[in-house]
């Protein structure tokens, strides 16, 4: 089963035919995105701190799924293990449901076990979700014996666990869809679109020069992004200010934490 959403986030509408639900008010205050760098074999832990900052107990359930996202703003929550890049098998979290108290913290551990032999290379993740779950409500809730329709908010937290097998899996990037355009406020801009095409997840840095005909910087603009795993792709949008009507040369690079640069170069035109 794949599930398509466009944020790490989800604030998910749930129409309840009946009385009133209580609203799910949860927060997951410990970091989305936990990485490691293991060996094969080993075996590491972490935590999910679990808030409720409401006056009502809170239930929140805990499930796993594969993650992929896209440049075009698309999320897939995919069934775990279902991507060959994913680590969902090698971890256990130690809950599957938990009841937050009211204003209090619940820790919830998981473990990770790597698998042994040398045929892992580069990056593999997952997610582990955190859901809250409506309350059961009194059967007084409806008037006069009739259903009542009511829509709550039902919070998704996504949390990534990536896997970077010691320093292995190449870094390679693909850059596409390159548009130059103006905009409303009459600026310049450039918009591209970069694929990791590598065995490894990074947080790349993208930066583009741009060059008048006479080879003349007239433009510079750059910006570190989040974790970039194999086989995702990202949007990437330069503010150029403002640049006279002509024929441009822009060079778009990306450094992936590795020595080299890579990089492309548009010729574009406002």
């Amino acid at each position: 089963m794949t599930r398509r959403l466009s944020t790490c986030l989800i604030a998910a509408l749930a129409a309840c035919i009946g009385p009133a639900a209580a609203r799910a008010q949860i927060a997951v205050l410990s970091s989305t995105v936990e990485e490691k760098i293991a060996v094969p074999g080993e075996k590491y832990t972490g935590t999910i701190i679990v808030s409720n900052p409401g006056t009502q107990p809170q239930v929140a359930r805990i499930y796993q799924t594969d993650y992929r996202f896209a440049s075009d703003g698309t999320a897939h929550y995919d069934d775990p293990g279902s991507s060959p890049r994913s680590n969902a098998s090698w971890i256990t979290p130690q809950a599957t449901r938990i009841t937050v108290p009211p204003n209090s913290q619940v820790a919830v551990p998981y473990s990770v076990a790597v698998p042994q032999g040398d045929s892992l290379r580069g990056t593999y993740w997952s997610l582990i979700m955190v859901e809250g779950a409506t309350t059961e409500p009194s059967a007084a809730g409806s008037a006069a014996g009739k259903p009542a329709m009511s829509v709550g908010a039902v919070m998704r937290y996504a949390i990534q666990l990536a896997t970077h097998i010691q320093n292995s899996g190449t870094r390679t990037v693909k850059f596409s869809s390159a548009a130059a355009a103006k905009t409303a406020a009459g600026g310049a801009a450039l918009d591209v679109d970069m694929l990791n095409t590598g065995e490894r997840g990074y947080r790349p840095t993208l930066w583009v020069e741009v060059y008048d005909e006479k080879g003349v910087l007239r433009a510079k603009a750059k910006q570190s992004r989040g974790l970039l795993y194999p086989g995702t792709s990202l949007h990437q949008h330069f503010d150029l200010g403002t640049l006279p009507s002509g024929t441009y040369k822009a060079v778009v690079f990306a450094d992936t934490g590795e020595d080299s640069v890579f990089a492309t170069q548009y010729t574009i035109s406002f």
